[in-house]
């Protein structure tokens, strides 16, 4: 299963390559609502139609189901329900990063993950404008760049003093340029994780979809990192709506992080923002 995953995900990547730049596909709104979130291009959908035919063509013989940004609304809001009925979740974002992209900004990527009983079980985090990739069997997480592939070292803590994810969702303290660790967003979680967890940043914070964070929970959980709860800590730990709105969006912000940096990470936020 781990290598037609991956090559799904790197046939997915030069795919989006082949079409970049803003000439070269259409783009619109997802159900006629023009915020800038909700943006999407022919590329998401084309991925997203290409994903589903192969795992009928490759995984018939699973009892699974496909949660996908583009298709998470024909659910009718029995995403727990579903579920709950099949072993296997696979999930996908085809296009992270849609604005970056639609933009012919390179700072996108394709991001999937494979859930079992509703726990993270495999996940592909791939940057195809970069050439980067990262992945984990459960067991290990490896990194290709360039044609060389070599294992990420676990409970390796990174000297990076930068911090990324959501500043809509936390509020930062006036003097926070002031202290040893500085906040940005790229926009896309598929930079946020990929740099985590090579060790350029420190931490994330993060309130998002499944489908944005689904490859992360798989990869930092092996590499001894995790979803905490801004507020009270808990881990994060399966697909379930003691973490999730039926629509999934996370419920809370987090801080992606190992959890002896925790506090450090949260010391340069004043709160939650409303």
């Amino acid at each position: 299963m781990i290598e037609k995953l991956k090559q799904f995900v790197l046939e997915a990547g030069c795919y989006s390559l082949e079409k970049r730049g803003t000439d070269n596909h259409r783009w619109g709104f997802k159900w006629g609502n023009e915020a800038i979130g909700s943006l999407v291009t022919e590329v998401d959908l084309n991925i997203s139609r290409k994903f589903k035919e192969f795992v009928e063509e490759n995984f018939s013989d699973l009892n699974y189901m496909i949660i996908d940004e583009e298709s998470v609304s024909q659910l009718k809001g029995r995403v727990f329900e579903k579920a709950e009925e099949t072993e296997y979740q696979f999930i996908l974002d085809p296009i992270d990063g849609t604005i970056n992209y639609a933009a012919d900004v390179p700072l996108y990527g394709v991001l999937l993950a494979v859930f079992k009983n509703k726990k993270p079980l495999y996940g592909f985090i791939y940057a195809p404008a970069l050439d980067e990739l990262v992945y984990t069997d459960g067991k290990e997480v490896y990194y290709e760049n360039g044609g060389k592939v070599r294992i990420m070292e676990k409970n390796k803590h990174s000297i990076s003093r930068i911090v990324q994810g959501h500043a809509w969702a936390v509020e930062l303290k006036d003097k926070h340029m002031d202290g040893p660790l500085i906040m940005q967003d790229y926009f896309a979680a598929v930079m946020y994780f990929l740099y985590l967890i090579l060790g350029k940043f420190k931490g994330v914070f993060v309130r998002a979809n499944l489908w944005d964070i689904a490859p992360a929970l798989a990869i930092c959980d092996v590499l001894g990192m995790g979803f905490y709860d801004y507020e009270t800590k808990e881990k994060m730990t399966e697909f379930s709506p003691r973490f999730f709105h039926p629509e999934c969006k996370v419920k809370k912000v987090h801080i992606v992080c190992f959890p002896e940096e925790f506090d450090e990470i949260k010391s340069i936020t004043a709160g939650l923002k409303e």
